[in-house]
């Protein structure tokens, strides 16, 4: 009919489709068919050959690409950047490698790097790069000509290899026989067998500059970016445009500033993080931390540290010659409610970075192998440096190697030994936090920067926390006394942050300042809660104002 007519072939097909014919001709296929519901309930498919005809008339810039086997995948095509990102001896040598071979697979650490390593092909061999994005078995070969045809087309094999643990080599070279040169992205302890391969380096500070310089303002403002974040320049691309678009939002028509693209770059990783991360937003700057000072001055030092990083491998030399990284990794150990995950909230402010908990429920799995790779990603995110990673409670991913007794052990320790060679080359910001510091592997201990402890805070401490959990004067009972409270009470900053925002709910509801009696039944809440000490000897005067109904009497042992 489409021969007969002359009409494109995309514009007949849906037409076609509204009649019962397809079904006749072996167009379409039922999915399924459930007894005793009508058949309009039943999905329907088309052929695969239908979907490669559908496609003929071009492909769009972005959406999906379909083969002769109906594989949907994600597609899109992006511009080369002017100047190659990666040493030019290494790219022009990869270039003649995939003209000779015809198939070339990138083998890096971070997919990140590859992509460049993609994009500086791309530049040096004058085409666009369409991203394919393969899912559980390769496309066909139909549609991936059509895509040769107008760009390098780069394979992300990261989904299949998830499911299938090895690549499949042999169908891969048949596919590259009809194309002109095919890239493939693979993880660095992926197989390649005979097929041609090129180990990608990570990108470095020497590559962000080259980047940044083909999207920030001027020089000075890819030098600032360059510093804090390690993208390629699909990522620094993407977050130009979405700054831009926030700005004609705001009225405004000039070019976005450095600012705004540290935070659209912040905002994009977070969403790229996904379920596997909490990201956890606070105001909190370290001048609010309540703490000694010499446990201070070590926080200060982490963010001088933080800062100095990429000068200190760049002006100074020192480049660890041992593929070791770089990397700020901090060990905070303390009773509960001491500090510790605000004090890290604190550090993530000043250093203008996302903060982002690891959910370990998204992360460990009973599946051999699949909580590295979900921690694989979530390492290569964070050294991007849109985020600092805290890895609360770290004792269920850091905990001390045990002696092999079943495969569960084994696997744990499989585990263990991952964890401690990621966080040796780890380039990023990563804070562990644990109640008991002896339930923490001494391998992880001799890997990290600063471990520091952060202790219950004295009665000055106690009386600062009070102070500044508190409402302001105005909302408080000119009467109220915190002497008591901070005297009898030896509580941690998270208990003392509780009792104040409940005795201040206390408060609000029945309508008046925040006084005494809202404080102390707050303060008994909460040490009930916690399993502490709460008769009316413990408080004293105070326990005037307790509910002699609730309180235990004088002598009990409170659970």
């Amino acid at each position: 009919l489409a021969a007969a007519t002359g009409e494109p072939y995309a514009e007949l097909l849906p037409a076609g489709l509204e009649t019962a014919a397809p079904l006749r001709l072996k167009l379409l296929e039922r999915l399924e068919v459930v007894a005793g519901r009508p058949q309009v309930d039943s999905g329907l498919r088309l052929i695969g050959r239908e979907l490669a005809g559908l496609l003929a008339d071009g492909l769009e810039p972005r959406g999906e690409l379909a083969s002769e086997r109906d594989v949907a995948l994600e597609l899109a095509f992006e511009a080369a950047g002017e100047v190659p990102v990666h040493e030019g001896r290494l790219v022009a040598g990869a270039l003649r490698l995939l003209e000779a071979r015809g198939l070339l697979c990138l083998r890096a650490t971070s997919p990140r790097a590859a992509r460049q390593f993609a994009l500086d092909l791309a530049c040096v061999d004058g085409r666009e790069l369409a991203l394919i994005r393969v899912g559980e078995q390769l496309p066909g070969a139909d549609g991936l000509a059509r895509v040769s045809s107008r760009a390098l087309p780069l394979l992300d094999l990261g989904d299949l290899l998830r499911s299938s643990q090895r690549p499949p080599l042999a169908a891969l070279e048949r596919l590259a026989d009809d194309l002109d040169g095919l890239l493939v992205l693979v993880d660095a302890r992926t197989p390649c067998g005979s097929l041609a391969c090129v180990d990608v380096p990570a990108l470095g500070l020497e590559h962000s500059q080259r980047v940044w310089s083909q999207v920030a303002e001027d020089e000075l403002a890819a030098s600032e970016l360059a510093l804090r974040f390690r993208v390629d320049l699909v990522e620094a691309r993407r977050a130009a445009q979405a700054a831009s678009d926030q700005l004609i939002l705001a009225g405004s028509e000039r070019a976005p500033h450095r600012r705004e693209l540290a935070v659209a770059l912040r905002q994009q990783g977070a969403r790229r993080m996904g379920r596997m991360v909490t990201e956890l937003k606070s105001t909190a700057r370290l001048n609010e931390l309540v703490v000694p000072a010499t446990l201070r001055h070590h926080l200060e030092d982490m963010v001088g540290w933080s800062r100095s990083a990429a000068r200190v491998a760049r002006d100074y030399g020192m480049r660890p010659s041992s593929g070791l990284g770089l990397g700020l990794t901090c060990l905070f150990s303390g009773l509960p409610g001491t500090g510790k995950t605000f004090a890290a909230q604190c550090l993530a402010n000043e250093l203008g970075l996302n903060l982002y908990r690891i959910d370990l429920s998204q992360v460990v799995s009973k599946w051999l192998g699949e909580t590295e790779k979900a921690l694989a990603q979530v390492f290569d995110e964070a050294e991007a440096g849109h985020g600092l990673l805290l890895f609360d409670e770290a004792d269920a991913l850091f905990g001390k190697r045990t002696e092999v007794k079943d495969a569960h052990d084994r696997y744990a320790n499989v585990e263990v030994g991952y964890l401690l060679q990621r966080m040796e080359s780890f380039a990023g910001i990563a804070i562990l936090t644990t109640n008991l510091r002896s339930n923490i592997d001494a391998a992880f201990v001799r890997r990290l920067r600063f471990v520091l402890e952060f202790p219950v805070p004295d009665a000055a401490r106690r009386a600062q926390l009070w102070e500044q959990a508190l409402p302001a004067a105005a909302h408080r009972d000119p009467d109220l006394e915190l002497a008591p409270f901070v005297e009898r009470f030896r509580l941690c900053g998270g208990h003392i942050h509780n009792i104040a925002l409940a005795a201040t709910h206390l408060a609000a509801g029945a309508g008046v300042p925040l006084g005494t009696r809202e404080l102390v039944r707050a303060t008994y809440r909460e040490l009930e809660k916690s399993g502490l000490s709460r008769s009316p000897s413990d408080f004293g005067p105070l326990a005037r104002y307790l509910d002699q109904d609730a309180a235990p009497r004088s002598g009990e042992v409170a659970s």
